[in-house]
């Protein structure tokens, strides 16, 4: 409305000066013009300037009329928070129960389907090995890896027969050497360990070792100290050397009654045993192995000829070891271990190191080694094919090397499995099978935490080996207890795979 008045003021007040105006006229015309926009712009910037002072004073007047009831809307604010506070911290809460209640039903389902996939990948594998083994047993019809001249059963046999034959013409010295004394008397040895059970590994140097049983000397008896009952076998039992009496029996004995005889009537005769080798009335292993040393030695000397041209003793705490040569300058190494046994059974107290630490010297651990060396030579009567068990044996010591598991737990297993599987089934055309068995079988007792003894507390032990009461009625001892250790118990599982894959590699390979 402003500037349509002021344009038609304008028209009004411009003079007509014909069609053209002078030019002084437009001059004043434009000066007139640019003083109008100048007022026109401040009327402009005036106007605006009231609008917005008045909406400030609007405003102010406002915030002054609800000044007198700030204490009511404040208490209403925090109302409001106070109930949008709760209201996210309930919202909150639930929406945590959901979810634990969405991730405990996930978290099972992935349990499970963990489980699924883990029991998958355990049946790929054993059906991958199961693969494996079959292409073995393609392999072994075509080409059979385990032929006598892969590893010879009877490398050691005639040199173990050739030892056992010296000792025994060296004992038959001894005793003669020590009839006259009141030393122990010792009888033929017995043949133990790998080489006369027949599996020693050919690459390692064959130790010819056997077990001297030692009698008593006339005039005296061995009483055994088996320590705690309930320790089987025993590891702290000791051999008490006791007088008796011989009276009645002098004449015959050659010898006066050490109990009842007088002090003058003894003065020459003496006990050698109790004396020498005691220590408190209990047999010592040191001091019994010194003295028979001495006696191999004086036994060599007084031997007739034969193909051994030397003998060398060497220094040993528990037992007697030495080396002999032959015509050939072959060498041998014999270690003779001391036993007193044990009523008439196949166990005695031997003078063998135990296992844990040093062994004192009047202890005489309860061994097995004569009773396991029977158990074999009943097996190898009874077998048909030339012992052909033993290569599982000699198979098992060759993949276990470097492992934890021992030999003794491996012929454990192997001791059972050849009573709970007729001979028959050890044919040679059944070798993979019953090597897999004794695997299946090791593995078994490794998840169950449990492998019992072979001659405690087990009912199919052969009647013709003569055991201790205690042993038959004895609970079985668990020779894996060290596997409730979870540490030690999967480190076993793994050592387990590790069998595996080293059989199937002698088996493909043969190496």
């Amino acid at each position: 409305m402003a500037l349509a008045f002021v344009f038609s003021l304008l028209a009004q007040r411009v003079p007509c000066v014909g069609d053209y105006l002078d030019e002084e006229t437009l001059n004043r015309m434009q000066q007139r013009e640019e003083y109008l926009q100048e007022q026109m712009t401040k009327l402009l910037l005036e106007i605006e300037e009231m609008e917005m002072a008045r909406s400030r004073m609007g405003l102010q007047a406002l915030l002054f009329a609800l000044l007198p009831y700030w204490k009511i809307v404040s208490v209403l604010c925090l109302f409001v928070f106070l109930f949008w506070f709760m209201w996210k911290i309930h919202k909150k809460f639930r929406g945590v129960e959901d979810n634990s209640g969405v991730e405990s039903s996930s978290s099972e389902e992935q349990q499970q389907e963990q489980q699924e996939q883990q029991e998958q990948q355990e049946q790929e594998q054993q059906e991958q090995q199961e693969q494996q083994m079959q292409v073995v047993k393609v392999k072994a019809k075509d080409e059979f890896v385990f032929a006598e001249e892969f590893w010879p059963i009877h490398t050691h046999q005639e040199d173990g027969e050739q030892i056992l034959s010296l000792l025994h013409h060296l004992i038959d010295i001894c005793q003669h050497i020590a009839a006259d004394t009141f030393y122990p008397v010792p009888a033929h040895t017995t043949g133990v360990g790998s080489v006369y059970e027949g599996w020693c590994p050919l690459v390692n140097k064959p130790v010819f070792c056997v077990v001297v049983p030692l009698l008593a000397p006339r005039g005296h008896t061995f009483h055994l100290d088996l320590g705690a009952p309930e320790e089987l076998p025993a590891r702290n039992s000791r051999v008490r050397v006791q007088l008796e009496c011989t009276c009645g029996r002098e004449q015959e004995m050659r010898m006066r009654c050490f109990l009842h005889a007088s002090a003058a009537e003894l003065r020459n005769q003496k006990s050698n045993v109790l004396r020498n080798l005691c220590t408190d009335s209990y047999l010592d292993v040191e001091k019994t192995a010194q003295w028979f040393q001495k006696l191999i030695r004086n036994a060599w000397k007084c031997r007739h000829s034969s193909t051994m041209r030397s003998l060398n003793v060497t220094q040993s705490k528990r037992s007697c070891r030495f080396q002999v040569t032959d015509v050939y300058k072959k060498i041998f190494l014999v270690e003779m271990l001391f036993g007193v046994q044990q009523d008439d059974t196949d166990i005695f107290l031997s003078s063998q190191e135990t296992e844990i630490g040093t062994t004192p010297s009047t202890i005489w651990p309860q061994s097995c080694a004569v009773a396991e060396a029977k158990f074999f030579l009943l097996v190898a009567a009874r077998a048909k094919e030339r012992n052909f068990y033993i290569r599982y044996m000699q198979v098992c010591t060759y993949i276990l090397a470097g492992l934890n598991f021992s030999v003794y737990e491996l012929k454990t297993v192997l001791m059972h499995l050849l009573t709970a599987i007729p001979l028959e089934g050890w044919h040679r055309s059944y070798f993979l099978e019953r090597i897999d068995d004794i695997l299946r079988y090791l593995r078994c007792c490794v998840e169950e935490k449990h492998l019992g003894h072979f001659f405690i507390g087990n009912e199919d032990v052969p009647a013709e080996i003569i055991l201790p009461q205690d042993f038959r009625e004895s609970e079985p001892l668990n020779l894996f207890e060290h596997l409730e250790d979870p540490e030690r118990h999967e480190q076993a599982l793994q050592e387990l795979e590790e069998l595996q894959d080293r059989l199937l590699s002698l088996l493909i390979y043969g190496k």
